[in-house]
């Protein structure tokens, strides 16, 4: 699933090219960073991403995993990429503890911020109209005797939407979902895949913010620790301790 050249290794980077793309990078052509990476593939690590969001009836237990990246797969200069565009997912159980993983069973279109729609009885999707800036909402229109649903929002990031985000919605009741661009990394090998809740982080990582002026972090792993750091030259970002409350890491509106 890894597109590899001589010169760059761009992970699932068949993105659509109409807005802005932003990127998360590591060179392991330094040698320092190369010797890392080879302890984390004789590991089995992978990094995680995860994305933080805002609205009422969140879950608790944790995020979903945004993406796993295998670290066997890389080598060179890898890219992550990321476009801020999102459909909405529905996944038909309302109980979500830590460890779950959260399968996208119904899909929306590709949506814009501002947007409304409706996710019908039959797993269809229907936009209905605009929503607050910054914020797409849903209305489940399913009937009132039926059970649950866990909806979220999937971001399209290595080429593919994958969920960030999930809220808890009754029969009959809406959520109102707003992403944060925050973003937080860290390593493991706990098997975690996309749409893994998780709750704390693993291991010592980093996190920071996507804008107008912070469109591409060059990232560096720590040695011995194998945190995540800034490279040199690259935009700041703030490290952060294995055991971090992911929730409180992103879903604060800043």
């Amino acid at each position: 699933m890894s597109r590899k050249s001589v010169r760059k290794t761009s992970l699932f980077s068949n993105l659509n090219t109409t807005g802005t793309i932003f990127s998360m990078g590591f060179d392991f052509t330094n040698a320092n960073q190369e010797a890392i990476l080879s302890q984390l593939q004789a590991g089995g690590y992978s990094l995680l991403g995860y994305k933080g969001a805002v609205g009422p009836n969140q879950v608790t237990a944790g995020l979903p995993t945004w993406f796993a990246e295998p670290c066997a797969e890389m080598f060179g200069k890898v890219e992550i990429d990321y476009e801020p565009m999102y459909e909405v997912y529905v996944f038909n159980e309302a109980t979500i503890a830590a460890n779950t993983t959260i399968k996208m069973e119904s899909l929306s279109i590709p949506l814009a911020l501002g947007t409304a729609v409706t996710f019908e009885q039959d797993g269809s999707f229907t936009v209905t109209g605009s929503a607050p800036a910054g914020t797409i909402t849903v209305f489940n229109n399913r009937p009132a005797s039926t059970s649950n649903v866990t909806i979220g929002l999937a971001a399209l990031v290595n080429g593919a939407y994958a969920p960030f985000c999930a809220f808890t919605c009754t029969p009959q009741g809406s959520v109102s979902m707003e992403p944060i661009e925050d973003v937080c990394l860290f390593v493991a090998n706990t098997g975690q895949v996309s749409g893994s809740v998780v709750g704390n982080a693993t291991a010592p990582g980093c996190t920071f913010e996507f804008n107008s002026s912070c469109i591409s972090y060059e990232l560096a792993f720590i040695a011995g620790t194998l945190g995540i750091t800034n490279a040199p030259g690259g935009l700041p970002v703030t490290e952060t301790t294995s055991g971090a409350n992911l929730s409180q890491l992103l879903n604060t509106p800043s």
